[in-house]
């Protein structure tokens, strides 16, 4: 038997109080992590994030092509115009990843940016799949578990 200055605990994982009658120092409550209470998103939403990611990334590729390429009129793409094409594009993948974190302003900027940037073929084969989804009954439940509303 090895002397400790700690004595043993009992079968039921409690230590006894020490025999000099001073009190036990009590462990400092563990604080709660935040992420914890955190509920993954969706299928929906990650879907709808998923694509309005690829759709981000394909405006910016065809802006860059379009501007690279020699058949284009060399004005019908500024550089102004490339960069705010570009801006949106990375708008769109930014607010996407805020969107798959919870955060229903994204939602809502991705949304409005959908709405003003249908036009094409293209356009409405992405942009309104992702807007469905991002709004369907189990995604608006979840912004609002994550919400906390």
């Amino acid at each position: 038997m090895t002397m400790t200055s700690e004595p043993e605990p009992t079968p039921s994982g409690h230590q006894p109080p020490p025999p000099d009658g001073s009190a036990t120092p009590q462990p400092e409550p563990l604080e709660q992590d935040a992420s914890v209470y955190w509920t993954p998103a969706p299928r929906t939403v990650t879907i709808a994030s998923t694509v309005w990611i690829c759709f981000g990334g394909l405006l910016a590729a065809g802006v860059i092509f379009t501007a690279l390429s020699p058949d284009s009129p060399p004005l019908s793409t500024g550089p102004f115009a490339l960069l705010l094409w570009i801006g949106v594009a990375v708008a769109m993948i930014v607010l996407a990843k805020l969107m798959r974190q919870g955060s229903t302003g994204a939602r809502t900027a991705l949304t409005v940016l959908g709405v003003v940037a249908l036009v094409g073929i293209w356009t409405v084969l992405f942009v309104v799949p992702a807007i469905v989804l991002q709004f369907l009954p189990g995604s608006n439940a979840w912004f609002r578990t994550v919400k906390g509303g």
